[in-house]
């Protein structure tokens, strides 16, 4: 007694075909959104900007919610203090913090570490430029504040958890079971047809 795939007919075989192709293809389509991770949309002050006076706060704009219990943002000045003064929060997208004065006039860095909606962490800085010094004393550099700490310098994206397990492993079994279910549905056809 032959097996009842071999017995199948070149049209049922197509159809078979046919069934894993479309099920890879939802597969594939259903991959490309679940692999994007969160990335830097907007700042106020704006990446690479040349600003007269010091804002009160930095405001990041992500193209997604991002997760505020692992977030982290920093803005170190030209003198290598943290400037940072307040509570960091998230709104949706949004991540922000309150800053203390702002001193000499130069480059300012804004570091950043967050979190996307899919776990994936994403870090990176950017630097904005304050053209005229504050009068105000800049922020003390004893131990009430933290170390200068150098950041990342450009957006980190592991390719390699671009695609989430779990979608491979329901997309294998959807077409295990879609397979199964064609090849069985053939040689019932084919025994009631005898």
């Amino acid at each position: 007694m032959s097996h009842p795939l071999v017995r199948s007919s070149p049209r049922a075989l197509v159809r078979i075909a046919t069934l894993f192709a479309a099920a890879f293809a939802a597969l594939a389509l259903t991959a490309g959104p679940a692999a994007a991770h969160a990335g830097l949309s907007g700042s106020d002050p704006a990446e690479g900007a040349r600003i007269d006076s010091a804002p009160a706060r930095v405001t990041l704009t992500f193209n997604e919610a991002i997760q505020l219990s692992f977030a982290s943002l920093t803005v170190v000045g030209p003198d290598g203090a943290h400037y940072e003064g307040g509570d960091l929060r998230a709104d949706g997208s949004d991540l922000s913090t309150d800053l203390r004065a702002l001193g000499a006039a130069g480059q300012y860095t804004v570091g950043f570490r967050v979190v996307s909606e899919d776990g994936h962490p994403i870090q990176g800085s950017y630097n904005f430029e304050l053209t005229r010094a504050v009068t105000a004393a800049p922020a003390a550099t004893g131990a009430a504040t933290p170390a200068a700490v150098p950041v990342a310098v450009a957006e980190s994206e592991d390719d390699s958890a671009a695609v989430p397990v779990w979608i491979l492993a329901v997309g294998a079994i959807v077409l295990v079971g879609a397979g199964l279910g064609v090849v069985l549905g053939v040689s019932r056809s084919k025994g009631s047809s005898k």
